[in-house]
């Protein structure tokens, strides 16, 4: 059985495999390989009889990686080739051991037969450890809440980005974003409701990104936006759409509670001579005059800006020192 006959019997309303199920899964298969393995060896050199299960011509299907693919037959991640090389490698090893079983039967097993047996164990463990590895890797990279890339990765993808940008001379724009009124979220429907309007908030905004365009978890209710080859007026227009499309409808919680949310952004734009940190700095400036302005649109930097902050820190850096001395003589 192959994971798209699976997905006959597949519960069609289940939600998406995330990474970390998908290395659970991928763990226990190579956990349940070992059970396997011992206790064909068992009925073979204790000529015991083995187990219906391990027998049966779809003993693969009745393992519990085969329960386990046929709950989530129908789930992209399933369908994609190195899966199935997975599952093709599972359901050989399975039919090697049957043969195995066969042969034992009141007579010595062949090399010829073994062999193919260990081969076939080899080739499924070694895809297995390949996939679990991927997914481990993929699990340290990714908000587990969102499932978007998190900050820890973020900066060696932008820096790959920034090198394109500057050595092709094509834009490249920066967003930070900030889901407006956040913490009121939390304090009033708890954090379970603000995990919510975060993960919903992220499914949002991916659905109107372009193909090339990345996003990050940045922290907290934060999230930034790279926009690869745009210039301002089209990186404002990108925004636009997620902005639009995250306030659109309410964000539905589990009790059937509505809640209203929209998301405020500030933008900026990569120069030669600036850094990724500067950037990510004028993008912050911009996205305080966002929340300044009434929150729920989109700010793009702008000199003004700059003067604006080194204004406010000039006032801050005297407010701290104490007013001088005005006294007449």
């Amino acid at each position: 059985m192959s994971p798209a006959e699976a997905s006959d019997s597949a519960d069609l309303g289940r939600e998406p495999l995330n990474a970390q199920e998908m290395l659970a899964a991928v763990d226990d298969a190579i956990a349940e390989q070992g059970q396997w393995l011992a206790s064909l060896h068992r009925a073979v050199v204790c000529r015991t009889d083995p187990p219906g299960e391990l027998i049966a011509e779809t003993s693969e299907a009745l393992s519990e990686f085969g329960h386990w693919v046929a709950r989530h037959g129908d789930d992209p991640l399933l369908r994609q080739q190195v899966f199935r090389d997975l599952w093709i490698s599972f359901a050989a090893m399975h039919d090697a051991g049957r043969e195995v079983l066969k042969a034992a039967k009141g007579q010595a097993v062949s090399d010829r037969i073994y062999d193919k047996l260990v081969n076939s164990s080899d080739r499924f463990l070694s895809n297995a450890r390949r996939m679990r590895d991927a997914f481990r890797k993929a699990v340290s990279e990714l908000d587990p809440l969102t499932g978007l890339s998190n900050r820890a990765t973020m900066m060696d993808e932008l820096e790959v980005e920034a090198d394109r940008s500057l050595r092709s001379g094509a834009r490249l724009c920066l967003a930070l974003t900030d889901i407006d009124h956040f913490k009121k979220v939390n304090d009033t429907y708890g954090h379970a409701a603000g995990d919510e309007v975060l993960s919903v908030t992220a499914s949002r905004f991916i659905a109107c990104l372009r193909p090339y365009d990345s996003i990050y978890r940045y922290g907290g209710e934060e999230f930034l936006v790279a926009l690869p080859n745009a210039n301002t007026g089209t990186a404002i227009s990108v925004l636009e759409r997620l902005r639009t499309n995250l306030c659109r409808r309410p964000v539905v919680l589990e009790d059937g509670r509505e809640l209203e949310v929209s998301a405020s952004f500030g933008l900026a734009m990569l120069w030669d001579g600036l850094d990724l940190k500067q950037v990510i700095e004028r993008a912050d400036q911009a996205l305080y005059k966002a929340k300044q302005e009434g929150r729920n649109r989109v700010v793009p930097w702008s000199n003004a800006l700059e003067e604006d902050a080194t204004s406010e820190e000039d006032a801050a850096s005297d407010a701290e020192q104490g007013s001088p001395d005005t006294g007449g003589a």
